[in-house]
């Protein structure tokens, strides 16, 4: 039976550059843009052995969410959530959270320019200062 070695989402969006962008600045991600020239119509981004793609969408994206119900979910390791997370609530508004969850992990969610729910999350050694998730 084959090995499966990533499952890579991709999202539809309104501006590729404004999304690369964003995911660059936000979460540190490396883009890799296709024409290597604007306008872009895809771009792979990555960063550390995850990638996520973008895709220009043919129609107007628009999107609505709740706390909780988000597209793309990041588990870290090594300790780093802490030092993400005040790098990007420096540059974003964060849509909830620091929290820790009643499964362990200390999530936060942000949200990109055409509306996608991303959630941060890792299990940290040390939760004191984080608020428990009310669900």
């Amino acid at each position: 039976m084959p090995q499966f070695v990533a499952i890579v989402p991709v999202l539809r969006v309104s501006d590729v550059a404004r999304s690369i962008a964003w995911y660059r600045d936000n979460l540190g991600f490396t883009p890799d843009p296709f024409p290597a020239e604007p306008p872009f119509e895809f771009c792979i981004l990555r960063r550390d052995s995850t990638e996520l793609m973008l895709r220009k969408s043919a129609g107007a994206v628009s999107r609505v969410r709740d706390s909780y119900e988000w597209d793309v979910y990041i588990r870290l390791e090594g300790e780093e959530l802490t030092q993400l997370l005040d790098h990007a609530r420096r540059r974003t508004p964060l849509v909830r959270g620091p929290e820790l969850m009643a499964y362990g992990q200390v999530e936060f969610e942000l949200e990109d320019p055409d509306g996608y729910r991303v959630c941060v999350a890792e299990a940290l050694a040390d939760t004191r200062g984080f608020p428990r998730a009310v669900t």
